[in-house]
């Protein structure tokens, strides 16, 4: 008989049940993963049995590589040399935001700010370049440059000066001197300083423009138009040169030229208010006001609160004796911030010529406020006299 090895107590057999359950639940498991199968395939969804979550379909787009901020930067600069300033800035800032600390990035942001009007922005980022690094010499010049725009001119001389001391030989930094000099009515000092700079480096664009402008401050029209040329060649894409340029051509009364350079810079600037605002002065100069009037109005319809372009609109008017739009455009500049002298005279002569002595006499009154001694303030209150004050009666003997 067989010999039962096993020493101790048998085990008693599983419950029937369990076996049952067991088998229930590895039948429900498959089911399930023959379902998830089929549905993987786009065989077969039950409605009642949705796909687990992990498991649901996802359009994951392609992750596209962050650039790094040298890349961006280049293209920046490049934007910027073409003379696409608004875009440029979109670039630097986003290098900024990427390299808050990098000191060189709101530098590059100076200039294109400074070329789409946007002077404060170009003083907070010029501060900023000096707050992270107040030893380089660009970081001085450049915000020195932008109070200059700012008008605020003794302070930047004093950056100006501060820049040249740290690094003798930037061209730019004594361009910028030079820039300021010729702000500060000292056109000695201007032609100087630009000069230098041209020496430093011949292929400045920046040293060849501010040569031409202190030639202007001092009355050399014909030399500052060579200079302009020349930073022109150095950068065709920047519309303030060519503005600078067809400037003096007005100046020297060549009207032809002048518009001819305008109409240049409207097509690499064709959304510059300033361009169209040149233009129309010029052919309003010309004696053009039909011309000038459309032009004007052309430099309102690109930027809306364009205060030049209203001020030379109401002149325009003005000559044409209209003293109705004479009025209308010139409390318009005013009212966006124009605090010219001859808003207030010829605004005072309008409201005469309009039989409103009161209100003449309200902006004469202001012209006389800033400048007493002018002349033409002086002709606009001999006007009010002739027109609105009423002459005594004679006495009977």
């Amino acid at each position: 008989m067989p010999v039962d090895l096993y020493i101790g107590p048998k085990k008693r057999g599983a419950p029937w049940w369990q076996g049952c359950l067991l088998s229930v639940l590895i039948l429900i498991i498959g089911a399930y993963a023959i379902v998830l199968l089929l549905a993987s395939r786009g065989v077969y969804v039950a409605e009642n049995i949705p796909l687990p979550e992990q498991l649901q379909p996802t359009a994951t787009p392609t992750p596209t590589p962050t650039e790094m901020p040298g890349t961006r930067l280049q293209r920046a600069d490049a934007l910027y040399n073409d003379g696409q300033f608004e875009a440029a800035l979109v670039e630097y800032q986003a290098v900024a935001g990427m390299e808050p600390l990098n000191d060189v990035v709101y530098a590059k942001m100076v200039k294109p700010f400074l070329l789409t009007r946007k002077t404060e922005e170009a003083v907070q980022a010029a501060r900023r370049a000096l707050q992270l690094n107040d030893q380089r010499a660009e970081n001085l010049t450049l915000l020195a440059e932008a109070l200059d725009w700012q008008a605020n001119y003794v302070e930047a001389l004093d950056f100006a000066l501060r820049a040249t001391e740290l690094d003798p030989n930037s061209s730019l930094g004594w361009a910028i001197v030079a820039e300021v000099y010729a702000d500060l009515n000292n056109p000695t000092r201007a032609l100087q300083a630009a000069q230098k700079a041209v020496q430093l480096d011949d292929k400045n664009a920046d040293a060849h423009r501010n040569l031409a402008y202190a030639y202007e401050s001092r009355g050399s029209y014909r030399t500052a138009t060579a200079s302009y040329q020349r930073a022109l060649e150095l950068r065709p894409k920047f519309a303030y040169l060519y503005i600078g340029l067809a400037r003096n051509y007005r100046i020297l009364n060549n009207f032809k030229d002048s518009i001819a350079t305008l109409q240049q810079a409207l097509k690499i600037a064709p959304k510059d208010p300033q361009v169209y605002d040149e233009l129309g002065w010029t052919y309003s100069l010309s004696g053009d006001s039909g011309r000038a009037i459309a032009q004007l109005k052309k430099a309102i319809e690109v930027e809306p609160n364009y205060e030049v372009a209203y001020g030379h609109l109401g002149h325009v008017y003005f000559v044409q004796q209209d003293w109705q739009g004479t009025v209308n455009q010139l409390e318009k500049a005013i009212q966006i911030g124009g605090t010219r002298l001859e808003y207030y005279y010829k605004l005072g002569i309008a409201y005469i010529n309009l039989k409103d002595c009161a209100r003449g006499k309200q902006w004469i009154d202001k012209a006389i406020t800033v400048n007493s001694q002018d002349q033409a303030v002086l002709g606009a209150y001999s006007w009010y006299q002739q027109h609105c004050e009423v002459a005594p009666t004679p006495r009977k003997k």
